[in-house]
């Protein structure tokens, strides 16, 4: 994998974490007057979209080639999200 696909990588990782994040908080507000079976449901199934989704987006960069490196660029970016949600509420 060229450098400049790998960069890529890493931005469209980072930025699909930002959006895992702000679509987690959706989630929990949307889903917090459900009861608990319908929580747990609805939860499987927003994990397994969201994952399917960066699937997808892998696919079509690089012919769906993962690298540990761009979860922990996810991960950044989802908890950067969170960071920026929690002041933003405050």
């Amino acid at each position: 994998m060229s450098a400049n696909l790998q960069l890529w990588c890493f931005f469209f990782s980072f930025i699909y974490g930002i959006f895992f994040g702000l679509m987690t908080k959706i989630h929990f507000l949307i889903i917090d007057k459900y009861n608990l079976i319908f929580k747990i449901l609805i939860s499987i199934m927003f994990i397994i979209d969201i994952v399917l989704g960066y699937i997808i987006l892998m696919y079509h960069l690089n012919l769906g080639i993962f690298h540990l490196y761009f979860f922990f660029f996810i991960l950044i970016g989802f908890l950067l999200s969170l960071k920026i949600l929690q002041k933003k509420c405050k």
